[in-house]
């Protein structure tokens, strides 16, 4: 991207508001000055019109000082609108912990309590490409989706598609979102993700890893029609732009979009002979269009 834009001029402020004098007469005296009865009026009007210009350039200053800031917390120039293109800028990340216990989220020191929405303002060093987390209690392994990107914390931008990879097994349900910072509404027209999962539901056994454990291996994973895939295939949901949810995104009778009948989860290998075939990604439409976003974690949906 180019670097920020030349700072524009400075406002002139000598505005000429009378006429000049007209020079000495041959005589040396100068010629008697006529008093112009519109002169009070164009001073003011003037005036006026140099305290609105000057406001116009406040407001554009306090702009383009935001933009900036912005741009250098991403590392992008500030002539980007709100994040490059294929990429979004994350205003806020939240975690929304529904559950009865304690959430640890993976790079983070903070934890989030039960029945808690908070907003995490910390910036993390670790576990950068995954959103991890696991009850504080046990089992002991995490729960993740895929960022597919570097994701430090918010504020930042993200060029990225994340999607679940539930494919060893789970702890928790949980939804993943990204929202409209000004509405809270979702964000673009394939806004998140949904795995509707329960350990009362759970096709396999539990183990101190997951309440859930699908004890994959690499032959299980090759298996796309097994119980523990059949099961996640069931249970995942895309979430569309009007709240809605699918098995995979939805489009209306002739619309035309690039997240249109793709997948949010991986149950098994997309290298097996029977993978279904279906793209794995969210927020295509949020990226192409640039979008400023709350990326929102809930827990135990």
């Amino acid at each position: 991207s180019s670097g920020p834009s030349a700072a524009p001029p400075p406002i002139e402020t000598h505005l000429l508001v009378g006429r000049r004098p007209s020079a000495p007469s041959a005589l040396g005296a100068p010629p008697r000055m006529q008093r112009n009865s519109r002169l009070p009026a164009m001073a003011c009007a003037a005036l006026a019109l140099l305290a609105a210009l000057a406001s116009a350039r406040l407001h554009g200053l306090v702009a383009a000082h935001q933009n900036l800031d912005r741009a250098n917390a991403s590392g992008h120039a500030a002539d980007d609108a709100v994040a490059r293109p294929g990429c979004v800028w994350v205003e806020r990340f939240v975690v929304d912990n529904k559950c009865k216990d304690e959430l640890v989220i993976k790079g983070w020191a903070e934890r989030v309590p039960p029945g808690k929405e908070v907003t995490i303002q910390a910036h993390r060093s670790t576990d950068l490409m995954r959103l991890s987390w696991r009850l504080a209690h046990g089992p002991w392994d995490y729960d993740y989706i895929e960022v597919n990107g570097p994701f430090k914390g918010a504020p930042q931008e993200l060029c990225a598609h994340p999607n679940y990879a539930t494919w060893f097994g789970f702890t928790t349900s949980s939804r993943f979102e990204a929202l409209d910072p000004q509405t809270g509404a979702p964000a673009c027209a394939d806004a998140g993700a949904e795995v509707d999962f329960s350990e009362a539901t759970c096709p396999t056994t539990s183990s101190d890893r997951f309440a859930c454990d699908f004890h994959a291996t690499p032959q299980s994973l090759k298996d796309c029609s097994s119980p523990a895939a059949s099961y996640q295939k069931a249970n995942t949901f895309a979430v569309n732009g009007d709240g809605s949810r699918s098995p995979l995104f939805s489009c209306a009778p002739g619309q035309i979009g690039e997240w249109c009948g793709v997948s949010t989860n991986y149950p098994c290998d997309p290298g097996a002979p029977s993978w279904p075939g279906w793209r794995v990604a969210t927020w295509l439409d949020c990226c192409e269009r640039r979008k400023s976003i709350v990326f929102k974690l809930t827990v135990c949906v």
